[in-house]
């Protein structure tokens, strides 16, 4: 068995130390370096604090420790890092999720409305709230890199478009949870590239006057909310929301999984 070095050795101390304190109740503020978040390390800890915790395995290095925990049924991944005095920095958990085999045939959901109409704050919703795998996909062109021209002239490429989505198709089709933009693809190239799939359509529509407001703000490109307001237009949705007045993205994100979990 290779000797554990004085390094790991403060590591695991700390940790068993972070995640017993916890489980007792305890305050952790003084194992913590300034700036590090008392309550957010302490919910992040907590789901692992609920019986006593076997550090598996911990290796690192001055960046980052990795360590496996099992408390009872639960297994997770910490990954954190300390000062030299050996005060916590930061520290992330993830859990070992549920196995998952796959759903029949795939499930899709497209999301569609203008830039800056919140799509990406959905697709990022959908996926801290969905209890399964959930694969987004902002821009169906985030698949691979290509050449900067040949996204913003479609038509110089439109096979390459294509295979885009043939592939998020291919995806879904092996039993894969798929959430995606439309980014301007017109409904019937969607519908062609996930047939035979199940597919949720989402559209999200918002007043002109808040979507040049998000275009200062956020430095998107000058006119782009203009160019994108035709969006809709040969679409047909299961669900539609307004967005003007950002609705929390959380009940939006749940009403699209209730169509599609069983």
């Amino acid at each position: 068995m290779p000797a554990v070095s004085s390094g790991e050795q403060r590591s695991r101390i700390l940790l068993s130390s972070l995640i017993g304190r916890v489980r007792e109740g305890r305050t952790i503020s003084d194992l913590l370096a300034p700036g590090a978040d008392v309550d957010l390390v302490t919910a992040t800890l907590r789901p692992l604090a609920v019986d006593h915790a076997v550090i598996d395995s911990i290796a690192g290095n001055h960046r980052r420790i990795d360590a496996v925990v099992t408390t009872g049924d639960v297994h997770a991944r910490v990954v954190f890092a300390h000062d030299a005095a050996g005060l916590l920095t930061w520290l992330q958990a993830y859990l070992r999720p549920d196995r998952f085999d796959g759903v029949s045939g795939g499930r899709v959901i497209v999301i569609n409305g203008a830039s800056g109409a919140g799509k990406s704050t959905l697709m990022r919703a959908l996926q801290s709230v969905a209890t399964f795998p959930l694969v987004v996909l902002d821009e169906p062109e985030q698949i691979g890199t290509v050449q900067p021209p040949y996204l913003i002239w479609r038509d110089c490429a439109p096979s390459l478009h294509r295979g885009y989505l043939a592939a998020i198709g291919t995806l879904a089709r092996e039993g894969n949870h798929v959430a995606l933009s439309a980014a301007g693809h017109p409904h019937h190239e969607i519908a062609d590239a996930f047939n035979g799939t199940r597919m949720v359509t989402v559209g999200l529509r918002c007043a002109f006057e808040a979507l040049l407001d998000r275009e200062r703000r956020t430095g998107r490109w000058a006119g782009i909310a203009a160019e994108s307001l035709g969006v809709h237009d040969g679409w047909t949705y299961d669900l539609e929301f307004d967005t003007t007045n950002c609705p929390d993205p959380l009940e939006l994100a749940q009403r699209v999984l209730d169509l599609i979990e069983p």
